[in-house]
């Protein structure tokens, strides 16, 4: 994306991650930019990130390119690997959702049982882990359980969505907390009955029907939540 648009859609979706309550003063998003390099919300939390003050710009290997490098997100691995591993994805969201956190608590993989988890994929992996992602090498191990998949969970740490744009990858991010909180409140009444794969195949195809519904949600969000 161009910087200007990007940083937009960036501070918006930074609004959106906050007000729907899946960050606080944990969580990041980022913007991959047309020549590579990547925006980054600053650490303070989306809740805090109203201006370009609050950014930083760094380099596909982390290094802050501009602004603020006490802003740069210990996280930011994350976003590094999930980046390098799907040349096609062009933003992440990094939150912890109430539901998803819950889940990946389990420590299993979060199938689709409603249609708005299909806008995730089948099945959302999880990564099994004992700390927060800070490293290259972690990054990577991440981005391998991935698999290429738009979402993928933390155990015990939240998850990341992934998008070709910063719209997709907000959004997902609500439509995989969706799913995660109708998961458990179904469990407690039975098994849920999961989508299977060709299901979920279209909403997460680039061609696929799913475009007009992000743009939908996407709308919504930021009405609800646009910077001031």
């Amino acid at each position: 994306m161009q910087r200007e648009a990007a940083l937009a859609d960036l501070l918006t979706g930074c609004a959106i991650l906050d007000g729907e309550g899946l960050t606080t003063a944990f969580g990041h998003l980022t913007a991959r930019l047309d020549d590579g390099s990547i925006l980054l919300s600053g650490n303070a939390g989306p809740g805090r990130v109203r201006s370009a003050a609050d950014v930083v710009r760094v380099d596909a290997e982390g290094a802050v390119l501009d602004g603020d490098p006490a802003l740069r997100a210990g996280e930011l691995p994350i976003h590094l690997g999930l980046l390098a591993a799907v040349p096609a994805w062009g933003s992440v969201a990094r939150f912890h959702g109430p539901a998803t956190l819950a889940w990946g608590a389990l420590n299993r993989p979060l199938p689709a049982v409603i249609g708005m988890g299909l806008f995730v994929g089948a099945t959302v992996p999880v990564y099994d882990t004992h700390t927060t992602v800070t490293t290259p090498e972690q990054g990577r191990a991440l981005a391998a359980v991935a698999d290429g998949a738009p979402a993928v969970l933390l155990r015990g740490f939240g998850a990341a969505t992934a998008g070709r744009t910063v719209r997709e990858a907000v959004t997902r991010a609500w439509f995989l907390e969706r799913n995660a909180a109708a998961l458990l409140a179904a469990s407690a009444a039975g098994t849920p009955d999961p989508f299977p794969a060709s299901a979920a195949a279209p909403f997460v195809a680039a061609d696929g029907p799913a475009a007009a519904q992000i743009d939908r949600l996407w709308t919504y969000l930021s009405q609800e939540h646009a910077p001031a």
